[in-house]
């Protein structure tokens, strides 16, 4: 009788068990479908140089060129082997959430740019705020981050609750999650702050010292990269990759990059920039955030505003009457096309 009772005390601890186990599971689940993932419209370093390109599903959308002017924006399958035309206009900042564009577009009629949202398919374009500054905007959950007068503002993506972000003179921003940090200038001094989503706990964590200019940044793996240019004497400029962790604390520098470097897309998995010396031949390269790996992707006549997706690389380019194009080049270098 005794070992009847103890092997029902064992199997309902037992059932206990494996019931709490499930319960946890469950739990763990429920959170972790509440904690929503930041969706970005772009990269971070596409919208800073000109938001040329952004890939989609299986297509990339990118700024079509002509006669040296963006008319427009089209579309490429992500191998290379098709385009098709999405909507005309002078547009930049390419931003996609769900099924809509979210760029700027330069109103001739009112000499001003507007910021616009147009479906995938090119229908259904709307204007979500006017007269705006041409500089960089970013699409991130249902908010647009843009800049007027200098001051950095936010409109939801259907047009409403319109705020007023940061008043200060921002050059350069990226949106981590819940913070922004950005470049500013004040005084004569340049730093490096960061500030919530909607504007509050602004700080500064770093200023750049006399002899250097803050140039871009970015967020990784809780630290902070940047690079600053320094002049030499004969008002040239070397440009040095630096880390600090987010409160500005343990600031070192990494590595030199290169001189004359005109462009810098940071990434994820690299820093991807160009360079040139009389403005007739660049040079794309690419550098890890430990300094090393440092790569000639391609040569070439020009390389403007590089925009980085999966598998290629979008720039400015030209073509053989010296006109402007839209190029793509593969990752690796090996590969070609003008769009």
């Amino acid at each position: 009788m005794k070992e009847k009772i103890m092997k029902i005390i064992l199997n309902k601890n037992l059932c206990l068990k494996i019931l709490a186990g499930i319960i946890i599971i469950i739990a763990i689940l429920v959170v972790t479908s509440c904690v929503k993932k930041t969706e970005y419209g772009n990269s971070n370093g596409n919208n800073n140089n000109l938001g040329l390109a952004v890939e989609k599903g299986k297509w990339i959308y990118y700024i079509d060129m002509d006669d040296n002017e963006p008319v427009g924006i089209a579309k490429v399958k992500n191998n290379g082997k098709k385009t098709e035309k999405v909507i005309d206009g002078n547009i930049y900042g390419l931003n996609i959430i769900d099924n809509y564009i979210y760029c700027v577009e330069y109103d001739e009629d009112d000499s001003q740019y507007n910021l616009i949202k147009v479906k995938t398919n090119g229908k259904n374009k709307e204007i979500l705020a006017r007269n705006i500054d041409e500089s960089p905007i970013m699409a991130v959950n249902k908010w647009i981050y843009y800049q007027k007068n200098r001051a950095l503002y936010r409109v939801r993506t259907n047009g409403t609750n319109r705020e007023n972000v940061s008043n200060k003179n921002i050059s350069y921003y990226h949106i981590d999650n819940d913070w922004i940090y950005y470049i500013y200038k004040r005084e004569g001094s340049q730093y490096i702050a960061k500030m919530k989503i909607d504007g509050e706990k602004s700080e500064k964590i770093s200023k750049a010292e006399d002899n250097m200019t803050y140039e871009s940044l970015y967020v990784k793996g809780g630290k902070v990269y940047f690079i600053v240019a320094k002049q030499n004497e004969n008002y040239d400029s070397t440009y040095y990759l630096y880390k600090m962790n987010k409160k500005g604390s343990n600031k070192e520098q990494i590595c030199k990059i290169d001189a004359n470097c005109i462009y810098f897309n940071m990434q994820e998995n690299a820093i991807y920039y160009t360079i040139t010396e009389d403005y007739n031949e660049y040079t794309i390269k690419y550098i890890k955030y430990n300094g090393t790996g440092k790569t000639i992707i391609k040569e070439t006549k020009a390389s403007s505003y590089i925009n980085i997706t999966k598998d290629w690389i979008f720039s400015i380019g030209v073509d053989s009457n010296l006109d402007s194009v839209t190029t793509m080049i593969s990752i690796k270098g090996d590969k070609e096309k003008e769009l």
